[in-house]
């Protein structure tokens, strides 16, 4: 029997059913969203204010006011949400001969493309973190900058007073090795805040493509140093988490970037990178069902990338 009206409700449940799976799915092996500081937001536009060196603990003696927390302030950065979407027809055909395996492919099909186009998303805003403004995944001329006007990897980040600059390039994009994990890492225990107080970034997080996870885990999972013919301890031992991001690859125009990798501050990385979503994901039936003819099920989302306080991640592009 074909699928005809009084089948739309059942048909709207499968394809939830099937929408929810896929999602699911996606979400449990995505790497974005352990990174990036995801949020909901119901505004169109939504300015980050980013506040640098607070500071004010003194000394206090017997009876004296507390004194009031100071910062530097003055780097705001405005993101705007960008909508996506796409009409998936279920057409009349499908309907009359009953394809249920092209239905449910179809939608599993869409459905992980939305996903891999985000999670694409999240790595291009690494992959593309040495340039001032890129073409996304989905086409559009995206900025690249910081709220400094610097792009994300720079060898020299300004503070709002312009007391204080840093870089979280590592090692002149150098290539993957122990020497340029422990270079890194010592530069960035080292990082001033605007006050010129030291402010320890702690690179305990090693994000890598796939080309990558052999010598990283040896590198950073090894109790004795890799490659050496003695038994000498891996002080790196235990102290590094390594991350796998297959969208390290490549980037969303094909380059090759898996010679890129990444080091960050777990407790504090989510500062650096945001995501807000003005509507998720979601697959919606059509308002109106005309019996022979194409149903139209919408699926969109609405969501922006942005950049904050790039001091607790760092990169290479592994040129040397």
């Amino acid at each position: 029997m074909p699928i005809t009206t009084k089948d739309f409700a059942k048909l709207t449940d499968d394809l939830q059913s099937i929408f929810n799976e896929v999602s699911r799915t996606n979400l449990s092996t995505m790497v974005g969203p352990t990174i990036f500081d995801v949020r909901d937001t119901n505004r169109l536009t939504y300015e980050h204010l980013i506040l640098h060196g607070v500071q004010g603990v003194e000394d206090v003696s017997e009876g004296q006011d507390y004194p009031k927390v100071s910062t530097e302030e003055g780097d705001s950065i405005t993101y705007t949400q960008r909508q996506y979407g796409v009409n998936v027809v279920i057409t009349k055909k499908m309907r009359k001969y009953d394809l249920h395996n092209q239905i449910d492919t179809l939608v599993r099909s869409i459905v992980d493309d939305a996903w891999s186009k985000i999670e694409q998303d999240f790595a291009d805003t690494l992959l593309y973190g040495f340039s001032n403004s890129y073409t996304n995944v989905y086409g559009k001329t995206t900025s690249g900058l910081c709220a400094d006007g610097k792009c994300l990897f720079n060898a020299a980040h300004d503070s709002p007073s312009g007391s204080t600059t840093f870089s979280n390039i590592i090692n002149s994009n150098a290539p993957l090795s122990r020497e340029a994990i422990v270079a890194a890492r010592k530069a960035a225990l080292t990082y001033k805040d605007p006050n010129g107080q030291i402010r320890p970034v702690i690179l305990d997080t090693l994000v890598v493509s796939p080309t990558n996870e052999d010598l990283a885990r040896r590198i950073c999972e090894s109790q004795q140093l890799s490659g050496t013919a003695n038994n000498d301890i891996n002080p790196l031992y235990g102290k590094i988490k390594v991350v796998v991001w297959p969208q390290l690859e490549a980037r969303s125009d094909g380059t090759d970037t898996s010679a890129y990798w990444f080091m960050y501050d777990s407790r504090k990385v989510k500062e650096s990178l945001k995501c807000l979503f003005g509507e998720r994901p979601s697959l919606d039936p059509p308002e109106q069902v005309y019996e022979n003819k194409n149903w139209e099920y919408t699926l969109d989302y609405d969501y922006v990338i942005g950049r904050g306080w790039p001091a607790y991640i760092y990169g290479s592009n592994g040129t040397g």
